[in-house]
C-alpha cells in the first residue's frame, strides 16, 4: 500500500511543486524508510518528524494537502487563471484529472495502518484528518472521484489566483527572493484616520474604480511627516479585503526590478497597488526613470491589473536646485534639466495633499485614540498634555497624537491624574 502512495507522488506531472514542501518531504521520506524496512528508532524518529512540521502547519495532513493543491502555481493553474475552462487544451486536462486521481490516494492514506506499521500510537490522530469544510474544499473532501473536478478547481484558480499572491494579501520584493508573502499586515483602518476625509473619499474613489475594472490613476500622497499617508494606503487593503486587492510594498532601492514586477503581476488576475513610501530622488539620482517608463513613456503599457500609489514629503520628488533654473550652471538647456525632474510626478493622475493638521484636529485624534485605548483620564489634561506632547516632539500630526497616547498606555508608574 505505502508503495502505490510513493509511486503516486512519483506519477505527478503538474503539482509536482507540492512534494518540495516540509511536510510532504517529511511524508515521502517516512515512506520510503517503511518500503525500504528502516529500523524501528529511525521510523518513529521520522513519524515524529513529520507531526511536529503538521503541528508547526496548524492544520491536519489532509488540510494541509488540499492547501497546496488550492494555492500550487503550475501550468494548469496559471492557464485555468486566464483563459476559460473550454479553452484548455484537451490534453492538458486529461493530465490534470490524472494528477488529481493519484493526489486523491495521497489524500486517502491510511494513517492507522501506518501507525500500526511503525507500531507507534500518535498522541493527536486528528492530526490526519481533515475537519469539516467549506467552499471547493469541501468539494474535495466529499468527491468520491477528483478526477472529474478540473472545471471546479479552475473556477477557483480564475477567482482567487494561485502561487504566492493568493496566499498573501500583502507582499513585499526581495531583490534575492523575489516576491515574498507578508504575515503581519498593519491592521490600520480607514476610520482610525481623523481629519482627512477628503483624502479619504479622492483615494476611495479611485480604488473602487481600479477595483470594478475602470481606468484609474496612479496616486501620488505627498506632504508633511505624520499626516496619514502611507497609513491610509495600508488601509486600503482592510478596507476592500473582500475584493481581491493585493497590496505590493516596494523599497525606493528596488525601482530597478520594477518592469520586472509589473511584467509579473500582469500575468495573474488579481488587482495589485505597488505600494512605494517615502519616494524622493537627489539631483544627481536616475533610479526614477524607471519609475517614469512603467508608469508612461514604455514600449510597453502599464498592465489594467496594477496602480502605483506612493507617498512623499516633496511634490515634485526630485530636488530641484537654482541651478536646474538657470542660475549658477554650465548646461546650456537647463529648462530640458528642469522638466525631466518634474515629468516624474506629472505620471501620477491624482495628487492627494495632506497638510499638518490644525490644533482642533491634532486634539481629536488624540481623544479618539485615547478613548480606543481606554485610556481613563480628564479630558482637560488629556489635551493640555496632549498639546505639550506636540511642542516637544514633533509638531501636531497623526502620528505625533499615536505617539502621544502610546506614551499613557502602561499605568504605572505614571499618575494619570497629573500627580507626579
Amino acid at each position: 500500500m505505502f508503495e502505490d502512495i510513493r509511486n503516486a507522488w512519483g506519477s505527478l506531472i503538474f503539482y509536482r511543486n507540492i512534494m518540495k514542501d516540509p511536510v510532504i518531504e517529511s511524508l515521502l521520506t517516512l515512506l520510503s524508510g517503511i518500503i525500504e524496512n528502516a529500523d524501528h528508532y529511525s521510523l518513529v524518529n521520522k513519524c515524529h518528524i513529520l507531526l511536529n512540521l503538521l503541528f508547526q502547519a496548524g492544520h491536519s495532513y489532509q488540510e494541509h494537502l488540499i492547501d497546496l493543491i488550492l494555492h500550487d502555481e503550475n501550468p494548469f493553474s496559471r492557464k485555468a487563471e486566464m483563459e476559460a475552462f473550454q479553452d484548455i487544451d484537451e490534453l492538458l486536462l486529461k493530465a490534470v484529472s490524472r494528477d488529481l486521481y493519484n493526489l486523491q490516494k495521497i489524500y486517502k492514506l491510511d494513517f492507522n495502518e501506518l501507525e500500526k506499521t511503525i507500531e507507534i500510537d500518535t498522541p493527536a490522530p486528528a492530526i490526519w484528518e481533515m475537519s469539516k469544510k467549506s467552499g471547493i474544499a469541501a468539494i474535495f473532501e466529499n468527491c468520491s472521484d477528483w478526477s472529474n473536478l478540473p472545471e471546479e478547481l479552475a473556477a477557483h484558480y480564475a477567482e482567487k489566483s494561485c502561487g504566492l499572491v493568493s496566499r498573501f494579501r500583502a507582499l513585499r520584493w526581495d531583490k534575492q527572493k523575489g516576491l515574498v508573502g507578508i504575515n503581519c499586515p498593519d491592521p490600520v483602518k480607514l476610520e482610525d484616520l481623523i481629519g482627512c476625509e477628503t483624502q479619504k473619499e479622492v483615494l476611495c474613489s479611485n480604488t473602487l474604480s481600479f477595483l470594478e475594472g475602470y481606468p484609474a490613476n496612479n496616486v501620488l500622497l505627498y506632504g508633511d511627516r505624520g499626516t496619514g499617508k502611507s497609513s491610509m494606503v495600508k488601509a486600503l487593503l482592510n478596507e476592500y479585503h473582500d475584493r481581491e486587492l493585493r497590496l505590493l510594498e516596494l523599497g525606493r532601492d528596488n525601482l530597478s526590478y520594477i518592469q520586472e514586477i509589473v511584467s509579473l503581476l500582469r500575468q495573474y488576475c488579481l488587482r495589485f497597488i505597488l505600494f512605494i513610501d517615502d519616494l524622493s530622488f537627489e539631483d544627481f539620482e536616475t533610479g526614477y526613470k524607471d519609475l517614469k517608463a512603467v508608469m508612461e513613456g514604455s514600449l510597453e503599457v502599464q498592465p489594467a491589473n496594477v496602480l502605483v500609489y506612493a507617498t512623499s514629503n516633496r511634490r515634485h520628488l526630485v530636488k530641484e536646485l537654482f541651478s536646474d533654473r538657470g542660475k549658477h550652471s554650465e548646461e546650456i538647456h537647463t529648462g530640458d534639466s528642469l522638466q525631466e525632474k518634474l515629468s516624474l510626478a506629472d505620471r501620477f493622475g491624482i495628487s492627494i495633499t495632506f497638510p499638518s493638521p490644525r490644533q482642533q484636529t491634532y486634539l481629536d485624534i488624540v481623544e479618539s485614540l485615547a478613548e480606543r485605548q481606554n485610556i481613563d483620564m480628564d479630558r482637560e489634561l488629556l489635551r493640555r498634555k496632549a498639546l505639550e506632547w506636540e511642542r516637544i516632539h514633533h509638531g501636531p500630526s497623526g502620528r505625533t497624537a499615536r505617539q502621544f497616547v502610546n506614551s499613557l498606555a502602561y499605568p504605572g508608574p505614571r499618575q494619570l491624574d497629573g500627580k507626579n
